[in-house]
């Protein structure tokens, strides 16, 4: 698909915008899907300057399959802490978008994973937006609908509120990406105490949103240029009793470690995208898993990018490491002399611990990787500070 800023798409929704403006329109095409969008924030007010999101179609989150995913990485102003990554699961059903719950990092760097068994019901379909009144007179007719959720942050326990919208009318916004006539205002609150406004367009999405903290414009949006890559998330668990980390991307590992079969094992909150193994056309290079024999005083598992590294294990070690898969799944490479990734692409940092049990770690979180290399372990790859491997957006 060619490029597309979202400014060129003016001439197309408009027109369906303004035959909505009579009656309950449809909004299946107000949050758009696609796997591969790319979109571009940037930030007037608040904690962040600027803001990425790639779409990413095909996911699961918590057991429920068919989602996608918007993985959002986030660069924050001068001096001022704040969350850098979040990565949130979403469907469009007939009756309106849901949202799902997702994972991400707090601005004091705490990282947390939120699971809604009974999800947020964002925007509805159809919908009959109101009409704009004089200066302070609000809106007319504006329609609300409700939904209760229900789940669990890993943070704040179990979590039960209810959620209210409302369509406040068909607006005009203007942002870096152009003006949109007809914007859909949708007024959120969760619970008794968060307030934000999002304005919607048709075959865009989000083109600006703000709360109480922070407000954010769309400067573009852009299609994928080629083929999207498969791409699955690959989560990371703790055993304490080891002081061990272990990631896998594979549905089915996952999915007996949620349900407690391998006892000690905890999510940590983090996880990073990988492409699938079977997707050859990506240009991802496969990633090889060995298995540490327990004989040996080993009890984990070592992943790599590298065909030598693979190969220098289990000529080096071939009875103490174990070979699981030479394409366990797939990921991009740093430049073996600067670190830098590829485009489209985000560092994935490797720490080993310089133990005997050995044991490696793999984050996207800068700040994770230092407070690991502050408890002893040594950070391993290419380039300075070193990276391991390249995550795709």
């Amino acid at each position: 698909m060619k490029r597309i800023l979202a400014a060129t798409l003016l001439a197309a929704v408009s027109g369906a915008a303004i035959a909505a403006m009579s009656g309950p329109m449809m909004t299946v095409s107000y949050f758009p899907l696609v796997d591969g969008t790319r979109y571009d924030y940037v930030f007037t007010r608040g904690p962040h300057a600027s803001a990425t999101a790639v779409t990413h179609a095909g996911q699961t989150w918590a057991g429920i399959t068919g989602l996608t995913s918007m993985h959002m990485t986030l660069v924050c102003a001068t001096a001022a802490p704040c969350n850098a990554e979040a990565n949130d699961y979403f469907r469009m059903d007939p009756d309106g978008l849901r949202y799902f719950g997702g994972e991400g990092a707090t601005a004091d760097g705490a990282h947390y994973m939120m699971t809604f068994t009974s999800p947020d019901w964002l925007l509805k379909n159809p919908i009959s937006p109101g009409t704009m009144m004089g200066p302070g007179m609000g809106y007319q007719n504006a329609e609300t609908w409700q939904t209760g959720v229900d789940g669990t942050n890993s943070m704040m326990g179990p979590q039960r509120f209810t959620s209210s919208y409302q369509a406040q009318a068909l607006e005009t916004v203007v942002t870096p990406a152009g003006t949109f006539t007809n914007a859909l205002h949708v007024r959120e609150q969760r619970g008794s105490g968060y307030v934000r406004d999002v304005w919607y367009v048709a075959g865009v999405g989000m083109v600006r949103w703000s709360d109480a903290d922070e407000e954010a414009l769309l400067v573009k949006m852009m299609p994928a240029a080629g083929p999207v890559p498969a791409v699955a998330r690959a989560v990371e668990y703790y055993y304490a009793g080891l002081d061990h980390y272990f990631m896998t991307a594979d549905s089915t590992e996952i999915a007996a470690l949620d349900a407690g079969r391998f006892p000690g094992w905890q999510r940590t909150g983090m996880s990073f995208n990988v492409v699938d193994a079977a997707d050859t056309a990506s240009g991802a290079t496969s990633v090889c898993r060995y298995y540490g024999n327990p004989a040996y005083g080993l009890d984990t598992h070592f992943y790599s990018a590298s065909a030598e590294e693979c190969a220098a294990v289990h000529q080096n070690w071939p009875n103490a490491w174990n070979l699981e898969s030479t394409n366990v799944f797939r990921i991009y490479m740093p430049d073996v002399v600067t670190g830098a990734c590829p485009p489209g692409t985000l560092p994935v940092y490797r720490t080993w611990n310089h133990r005997a049990d050995i044991n490696h770690r793999f984050t996207m979180d800068p700040g994770v990787q230092v407070m690991m290399m502050g408890r002893g372990s040594v950070a391993e790859g290419y380039g300075n500070p070193p990276v391991g491997m390249c995550s795709p957006q």
